[in-house]
This record gives C-alpha cells, sequence and structure tokens, in this order.
C-alpha cells in the first residue's frame, strides 16, 4: 500500500537525538538508494531477467529532492546516512550527491553500500566530496562462483576495495551472505582475507526478500556457523554481545580485527531499530520486509512543502512495525530486495 498525502496524525518536537516511533525507539538513520539499476545481479537480490523491471528515470528522485528530504530529516534528528541502491556508483555524478548531503548540517555520518566494481574510478572524488566510509558486498573469494553467483567479475572488485583503502574511506567493512551449499565453504578464507586487508568482515543470515528464492534450501543460521571448528580457530566466540544492535562483533584470536554477525532470522534486532528507509521512487520506508510506505515524489511533484515533508516522516515513524515480517510468498505483495535498497 503506497500513500501520497501525509496527513499530521500527530505532533512532535524535532530533537537532535532523533525523533521516535511509537515504540520509543529513536530514528536517526536513513538509507537512501539512489537507483534500482545494478551492473550485478545477485541472485538473493534481484529477481529472474524475465521479472525485473526498473523505474523509469521519471520516476526516480532527483538529486535536488534527496537533498530536500535529507535536510528535513536532519531538522528531525537524523544524523546518520547511507547510500544505497541497486548499486549506487551507476547513478551518474554520485559525487555530486554527495558533497550536497555532506554540507547538510547535523549529518555527522555519511557512508555507501556497495559493490566496488566501479571503486576503483570514484573512491577518490567520494572521499573529495566529503564521503566517509563503504561496505562492500562480497560473497565469494572464487572468482568462477563470484561470476556465478553475481554476473560480474571478482577482480574490479578487490582493486576498487584496495583503491577505496588508499583514498581513506575507512573503516572498511565486508558485507557476506551467507548460503548454504553456495558460499558456506568460504567462511573462514573470507575471514582471513578481511584481517590481511584490515576490514572487518560480517556474515549476514539470508532473508527470504526475493520472489522465487529457495530461502529453505539456502538458509544458515550464524549459530551453525560459530560451531564450526575452522571459525572458532579464528574468532573468540566467548564474548559474543547481547543486546539489539543490528550485527553483533567479536573479536580475532590473533592480530587486530573482528567480525560481525547479523542475524535478521535467527536472533531479531527490532528492538532497537533506528532505522528508516527511502527507495529510489521516493516511497519512505519505516520497515526492510514491510511494504507500507508513503509516497515522498508525488508529494514533493504536487507542491508540497517541507511541512508537509516532515508530517510525512513523523506518519513513518507512526506506522513503523514493533517487528518486522518476513515472509515472502504467493500472496504477499512484497518487493525484492533491489527495488528497497539494500
Amino acid at each position: 500500500m503506497v500513500e501520497t498525502s501525509p496527513i499530521r496524525f500527530f505532533e512532535q518536537i524535532p530533537s537532535q537525538a532523533g525523533f521516535a516511533d511509537r515504540f520509543g525507539r529513536k530514528l536517526t538513520y536513513l538509507r537512501i538508494s539512489v537507483t534500482d539499476r545494478c551492473n550485478m545481479r545477485c541472485d538473493y537480490c534481484r529477481p529472474a531477467a524475465d521479472a525485473y523491471k526498473a523505474e523509469s528515470h521519471s520516476n526516480i528522485l532527483r538529486y535536488e529532492e534527496i537533498e530536500r528530504i535529507v535536510s528535513v530529516a536532519a531538522e528531525l534528528g537524523v544524523s546518520k546516512i547511507r547510500i544505497t541502491g541497486g548499486e549506487p556508483l551507476v547513478r551518474r555524478d554520485l559525487p555530486m550527491l554527495i558533497e550536497k548531503i555532506s554540507a547538510i548540517s547535523g549529518i555527522t555520518d555519511l557512508a555507501l553500500s556497495t559493490n566496488a566494481t566501479l571503486l576503483g574510478k570514484y573512491a577518490k572524488d567520494l572521499a573529495s566530496a566529503g564521503l566517509q566510509r563503504i561496505n562492500v558486498s562480497i560473497d565469494s573469494l572464487n572468482a568462477l562462483r563470484f561470476r556465478k553467483l553475481t554476473g560480474g567479475e571478482l577482480a574490479p572488485v578487490l582493486a576498487g576495495i584496495q583503491a577505496a583503502n588508499d583514498a581513506g574511506l575507512t573503516p572498511i567493512k565486508l558485507n557476506t551472505v551467507l548460503m548454504k551449499g553456495i558460499n558456506d565453504d568460504e567462511v573462514a578464507d573470507l575471514i582471513d582475507f578481511a584481517s590481511d586487508i584490515g576490514a572487518t568482515i560480517r556474515f549476514i543470515e539470508l532473508m527470504p526478500m526475493k520472489q522465487g528464492l529457495d530461502w529453505e534450501k539456502h538458509y544458515m543460521s550464524v549459530d551453525d556457523i560459530l560451531a564450526r571448528k575452522d571459525v572458532q580457530a579464528r574468532v573468540d566466540i566467548s564474548p559474543m554481545q547481547t543486546g539489539n544492535t543490528a550485527a553483533r562483533y567479536l573479536p580475532l584470536k590473533s592480530g587486530k580485527g573482528e567480525v560481525g554477525f547479523i542475524m535478521p532470522m535467527s536472533e531479531r534486532f527490532c528492538e532497537g531499530c533506528n532505522r528508516l528507509r527511502l527507495t529510489a521512487d521516493g516511497g519512505l520506508r519505516s520497515c526492510l520486509p514491510a511494504d507500507d510506505q508513503l509516497n515522498l515524489r508525488d508529494l514533493m511533484r504536487h507542491g508540497g512543502s517541507d511541512a508537509d515533508i516532515r508530517s510525512t516522516f513523523l506518519r513513518s515513524a507512526l506506522i513503523k512495525p514493533e517487528v518486522g515480517i518476513y515472509n515472502f510468498d504467493s500472496d504477499s505483495e512484497k518487493r525484492s530486495m533491489i527495488h528497497i535498497g539494500g
């Protein structure tokens, strides 16, 4: 369901600590997808070729529209912005948007999620524009397997990671989606790779976020990974954190660094969720797996004021569910991850 008119259900005093939802969670983090296009086709993210349809360019938010939205969000207390996609670097002149957002008062944390294939070209410009750090998706270190999983090549990803490190876009975080029978045999190698380059790797449980994905066949929990001897030889599993942050981190047994684990399926962290999402086509979404979203694009293009944008943010906080439900089935209208923003 998509809403187009911002009804003022309640008023709330902005706070630099963030505005809150019905359950008292402060909302300080906005993830912004700048495109639903990608130069890869990862199995867990993008629908099959015959089912994938990108939005027309006219439906995608313009940079000045994103800047306006972020300015209002910052006034409400949002301080952390992450640029996502699709692959955000396929969007033309992305450093221009980074520069606009980095200049907005109140934004103190500006990051980018990328597959790194184009970072070799853009890392310096992004850093100069004000980007602070990056997360890189990398699901295999085997070139043939990587190509099968993503449709892309591993070499430019590795070069992009090096370029980001050289440009000071650190600390670098590497994200790997765990898939049983596909890449779970590479966990130890990925830990070693991240340690060698001074990055933090995070393993993410597979989510049912794409139509047609055989999720049950390929899902494995973080507990399954932590039970492995080759992982326990590298990671100190004794101080596993408790709490409600998205990622839990464990120290390496040798050398500096840590390994992160994100468990959206086996150990929910909804109680501590502090984020909203802005889709590339202007949908303000309060929960990743919930399809209810509010249409900021149409609001702005039909003359909506900054006060109307503010009220839409407040309404999004109001409809944010206490717990997100992941169930992508034939009765669902859910959008795939590439359409929502990673």
